[in-house]
């Protein structure tokens, strides 16, 4: 509607008209010596695993080495270890605490490792661990796992129950899964 009015005017008649002159060779001449260096191509900037041995990065290099020592130092002596795998097959722990009850339950999924579709039998022995390290209840469960995901469930009374155990026999192999209860 308004596209060939024009309706701001600057006052000077030389604001006018914009005119911008490049002059590529003049304004590299007035660049600092380190931006001159990089158009002349003598610059290179250092990339890949170089670039972390350089004086300038060795404290991330040794951050970086700390954090993965931690990493895998808190793994290895973490208490709780609700995953755990036998024969292909994922097995995980988990447990809450709901209305003055504790639901526990063991999921079992085939990994990718896991080839063969023979029944296997599952049984998962649920030890109920107080404040004092005392085991209060236990109970014993099981079921035959053939494929897909299925379950083993347990339902305890809570009496300040903070852990869950289980040792689980699969076939001839025997594993432990720990993991604090949720509130």
């Amino acid at each position: 509607m308004f596209e060939d009015v024009e309706e701001i005017r600057p006052d000077d008649p030389n604001d006018r008209e914009l005119h911008f002159y490049y002059n590529r060779a003049e304004r590299i001449a007035k660049a600092p010596p380190q931006v001159q260096e990089y158009y002349n191509g003598g610059m290179r900037p250092v990339r890949g695993f170089r670039a972390l041995f350089y004086k300038q990065n060795k404290w991330v290099f040794i951050s970086l080495i700390l954090f993965v020592g931690a990493a895998w130092a808190y793994s290895g002596f973490n208490s709780t270890r609700a995953f755990t795998s036998v024969d292909g097959i994922n097995f995980e722990l988990t447990a809450f605490s709901y209305e003055e009850q504790i639901f526990t339950s063991i999921s079992m999924k085939a990994g990718k490792k896991h080839t063969d579709n023979n029944p296997v039998n599952v049984q998962a022995e649920f030890f109920l661990i107080d404040p004092n390290n005392q085991v209060t209840e236990k109970q014993l469960k099981s079921l035959v796992y053939s494929d897909g995901e299925q379950y083993i469930r347990a339902k305890f009374t809570d009496f300040d129950i903070i852990r869950v155990d289980v040792i689980l026999n699969v076939g001839e192999q025997e594993k432990e899964l720990s993991v604090q209860v949720k509130r």
